[in-house]
C-alpha cells in the first residue's frame, strides 16, 4: 500500500516539529492572508490615526452650531416595508423619537397582512403601493409622492426592522454642517438576545455581530476626512441630503438591491462624501436560521456584482480601494473553498481506513495535497488566527459568548464563500425587478400577541449561552489536544488570557433601555394614502 512522505517527525532529537521551510511558508502565508487579509491591517492604520486625530479635536456635535445646522424638523423619515406587520411598531416607534409623526413616511410595497393599517394607527403618512414597486422602486415613489425633496433637506431610510438610536440626529446632524457631506451611513449595533434563537440561530447572529465589527472598524478609516471611499451607506438607516436625490438614479433596471448602487452613484458623479460615525447607530436584525442567512448573502453579493458590473470602471481612490476589496473578496472565498475541498479528499483515507490510497488517481491528489493542508497548519495559521478575531470582537463588543460560538465562525465563511462565488457567475445571468424576499418575520410584541396561546417561559440569556459552552467543549478540546510541542503552552495561555479578559465584561452594568416618547408635534398626518 503506497504511504506518503511524513509531513514532519516528532520527538526525532532536535526540534520537535521539523518542517519543510519552502512550503510550509507558502501555506501558512496563505493562510494568514486568509484571516487577515490586506484590507483590514491598511485600514486598521487609518483608523487609528482617526482615533488619534479625533482626540485632538472636538466632536461636531461638541462645537458651536453654525445658524444653518439642519434640525429634526428638517428630516424626512422613509421606512419602506412589504408584509411587517409584526416587526413595524418598533421601527416607526424608534423614528418618533427623532422627528414628529408628520414626518414619517411608510410605504407599504404590496403588502398583503396589516402592515399599513397599524402604521396609520401611529399617527405617520402611509403609501399604500398596490401592485409592489419593490424597495428601490417604492423609495423612488414616496420621494414624488411626498415632494420629499421640496419639504425637507434630509431623508433618513430606515428598514421595517430596525430600531434607530435614540442620539442618531443628535450627532448625525451636525455632520452636515460640511457641505460636501451627501449621505451619512449608519453603524451597525447588533442585538444580543440568545434566549430568542436555537443554537444555529445564536451561531450566525454571533458571526454576523464579529463580522460587522472588523467591517465597521475598517469604514471608519475610510470614511476619515477626505480619503472617501466608503462603499456602502447601509440601507438599514442612513441618511442623505435630498439636493443630491435628483442626480442618483435610485431604481435602474436589474439591480437586486438599492444601497450599493446609491453610494456607487455619489462616488461615481462626484456629489460629495459619505460620513461615518459609531455614534450615529441602530440595530437590526440578521437572519436567525441557515436559509434565510445564505440567501441574505446572496442577495447582498448579487447586488455588489451587479452594481460593479453596471458603473463599470473609472479612475479614483473610490474604485482602487473597492478593486483591491473586491479582489481580495474574491480570492478569500476561492482560498477557503479550495482549502474546504482539499480538506473533504484528505478525509478520505481516515474515513475508508486507508484503503482510497489504492485509488491511482487519489493517490497522487493525496501526494500533493497532504504537505500542504496537515491538522497542524490548519489549527496554528487558520483556526487559531480566526479565533484571535473573535477574541478581540469579543472585548470590544463587551460579549464574552462569541469566545463560545466563535469555533464554528469557519463554517460561516465557507457558506459566504460559496454564495460569493456562486453570485459571481450568476451576475451576468440574473436581472431584478427588485421584489421582496423577506426573511422568516421576527416574534410578535407581546402587545399584537393577544388572543394567541401562551409560550412557555424561555430559559435565561445566561444558562443558554453556558448550556451551549458545554456543548462545544469537545471541539476546544481536540483543537488544543492537536497543537502539541512548544507552542501549545504559548497558544493554550494566549486562549486563557483571552477568555479572563473578555469575560471580565461578563457583570457590567446593564444600559439603560431606550425610552418611547410620544409622537412629536406639527400638523396631523393625512393618514393613509
Amino acid at each position: 500500500m503506497y504511504q506518503p512522505a511524513p509531513r514532519c517527525r516528532i520527538g526525532e532529537g532536535g526540534r520537535p516539529w521539523d518542517f519543510n521551510g519552502e512550503e510550509v511558508r507558502t501555506v501558512e502565508w496563505l493562510l494568514l492572508f486568509l484571516v487577515f487579509g490586506i484590507n483590514v491591517p491598511v485600514w486598521s492604520v487609518f483608523s487609528i490615526l482617526r482615533c488619534l486625530d479625533e482626540r485632538r479635536r472636538p466632536a461636531s456635535a461638541e462645537r458651536s452650531a453654525p445658524p444653518n445646522r439642519l434640525r429634526p424638523a428638517d428630516v424626512a423619515v422613509l421606512i419602506p416595508a412589504h408584509d411587517e406587520e409584526l416587526g413595524i411598531t418598533l421601527a416607526i416607534n424608534s423614528t418618533l423619537r427623532l422627528v414628529p409623526a408628520v414626518n414619517v413616511h411608510v410605504l407599504a410595497d404590496g403588502c398583503r397582512d396589516r402592515t399599513a393599517e397599524i402604521a396609520a394607527a401611529h399617527g405617520v403618512r402611509v403609501l399604500e403601493l398596490n401592485p409592489g414597486r419593490g424597495k428601490a422602486g417604492a423609495i423612488e415613489e414616496a420621494i414624488e409622492y411626498f415632494q420629499i425633496i421640496r419639504r425637507f433637506a434630509a431623508v433618513l431610510l430606515v428598514d421595517a426592522d430596525t430600531e434607530v438610536g435614540a442620539d442618531y440626529l443628535t450627532h448625525a446632524l451636525p455632520m452636515f454642517d460640511d457641505p460636501r457631506m451627501a449621505a451619512i451611513a449608519g453603524y451597525v449595533r447588533p442585538p444580543w438576545s440568545p434566549e430568542d434563537h436555537t443554537f444555529t440561530g445564536r451561531l450566525l447572529t454571533s458571526y454576523r455581530a464579529r463580522l460587522w465589527t472588523v467591517m465597521q472598524w475598517m469604514r471608519y478609516g475610510q470614511s476619515w476626512r477626505n480619503i472617501n471611499v466608503v462603499p456602502i451607506a447601509p440601507g438599514f438607516a442612513s441618511m442623505y441630503r435630498t439636493s443630491v436625490l435628483p442626480k442618483i438614479d435610485l431604481n435602474p433596471p436589474g439591480l437586486i438591491i438599492e444601497d450599493f448602487n446609491m453610494t456607487f452613484e455619489l462616488h461615481h458623479k462626484r456629489l460629495g462624501k459619505v460620513g461615518f460615525s459609531p455614534s450615529v447607530n441602530a440595530s437590526t436584525e440578521d437572519p436567525d436560521n441557515l436559509p434565510d442567512y445564505y440567501r441574505q448573502v446572496r442577495r447582498w453579493s448579487l447586488g455588489l456584482w451587479q452594481t460593479l458590473r453596471r458603473h463599470g470602471v473609472w479612475f479614483g481612490r473610490f474604485w482602487f480601494a473597492t478593486g483591491a476589496l473586491m479582489l481580495e473578496v474574491v480570492t478569500s472565498s476561492v482560498l477557503i473553498l479550495g482549502i474546504v475541498a482539499g480538506a473533504v479528499l484528505l478525509l478520505l483515507v481516515p474515513l475508508t481506513g486507508g484503503w482510497a490510497l489504492d485509488w491511482p488517481v487519489y493517490r497522487e491528489v493525496h501526494a500533493v495535497l497532504a504537505p500542504w493542508l496537515s491538522p497542524f497548519d490548519l489549527a496554528v495559521f487558520l483556526f487559531l488566527p480566526d479565533y484571535l478575531v473573535t477574541c478581540v470582537a469579543a472585548v470590544v463588543r463587551r460579549r464574552p459568548s462569541l469566545l463560545i460560538y466563535g469555533v464554528g465562525f469557519l463554517f460561516v465563511r465557507a457558506v459566504e464563500a460559496v454564495a460569493t462565488m456562486w453570485t459571481f457567475y450568476r451576475m451576468w445571468r440574473t436581472r431584478s425587478s427588485g421584489r421582496w424576499t423577506s426573511p422568516r418575520p421576527p416574534t410578535p410584541p407581546e402587545d399584537e400577541a393577544e388572543g394567541l396561546p401562551a409560550l412557555p417561559a424561555k430559559p435565561g440569556a445566561r444558562r443558554v449561552v453556558l448550556l451551549d459552552a458545554v456543548r462545544v467543549a469537545p471541539v476546544v478540546t481536540v483543537v488544543a489536544l492537536g497543537v502539541v510541542g512548544v507552542l501549545n503552552v504559548l497558544l493554550v495561555a494566549g486562549l486563557l488570557l483571552a477568555t479572563v479578559t473578555a469575560l471580565t465584561a461578563w457583570h457590567r452594568p446593564g444600559k439603560a433601555g431606550l425610552q418611547v416618547s410620544s409622537s412629536g408635534a406639527g400638523d396631523p398626518p393625512p393618514g393613509r394614502v
